[in-house]
């Protein structure tokens, strides 16, 4: 007497399907079928269908751009220890000269005071100015066009300041040296910044750096359309 396997019979023309699975009749779920990858909804943000999970493979001009980003908010930091010391020696000098002018002695305690004042703020204000060159470099680094914008318009703003200024020294007649009075190390840090600013702003509106920008747009929009 033979036992009577229901899977068996099941399917008498052909293999049973694994246990779980459903038969789509021919050309019916064929393409679900096939799909392996993850669905929209899987996908982390910033990411579409056909993009590495990873993300958009940032170019080297977007890196060297976010560096020389960081090196224009760092590099005025060296000089702020110079730029003290030349200020409270030259305001030193100024106070003596007046009180020999005016035959009264300077009140006691009055440089340092100053120092007291001077010396907090202006590290924070450089520690400010630092952080907002390091917010604008997160931003360049991770493909904000609006990040790449502002910087852009703040570099031509800069520019034109330089040039101004530079015109209105050759227009009057004023020479060099009464407008760098001070040591030339203290100015170095700061110029040196400044090149690295516009140099930045420059290499992120290179070819390579605007397809990156335009892809992660793309994965943005992609990623908002998918949620």
């Amino acid at each position: 007497m033979t036992q009577h396997n229901p899977q068996a019979g099941a399917h008498p023309h052909g293999p049973a399907y694994p246990q779980g699975t459903e038969q789509h009749p021919a050309g019916v779920g064929a393409q679900s079928d096939a799909y392996q990858g993850p669905w929209p909804s899987q996908l982390p943000s910033g990411t579409f269908p056909g993009m590495p999970s990873s993300g958009v493979q940032r170019p080297a001009s977007v890196t060297v751009s976010f560096w020389l980003m960081i090196a224009t908010g760092v590099l005025p930091l060296i000089a702020v220890p110079l730029v003290l010391e030349w200020m409270l020696e030259y305001m030193r000098e100024i106070f003596i000269q007046a009180s020999a002018m005016s035959g009264q002695p300077l009140p006691p305690g009055l440089i340092e005071q100053i120092t007291a004042s001077m010396v907090p703020g202006m590290w924070i204000s450089s520690l400010v100015q630092t952080g907002m060159y390091v917010l604008l470099a997160l931003g360049i680094r991770a493909g904000m066009n609006w990040v790449r914008i502002v910087a852009t318009i703040f570099a031509s703003l800069v520019l034109l300041s330089l040039l101004g200024s530079l015109a209105l020294l050759i227009g009057f007649g004023i020479p060099l040296g009464m407008v760098f009075a001070g040591p030339v190390l203290m100015y170095v840090p700061s110029y040196a910044a400044s090149a690295c600013f516009f140099a930045s702003v420059v290499v992120a509106w290179l070819p390579s750096a605007n397809a990156y920008f335009a892809a992660r747009r793309a994965a943005r929009i992609g990623a908002s359309f998918m949620r």
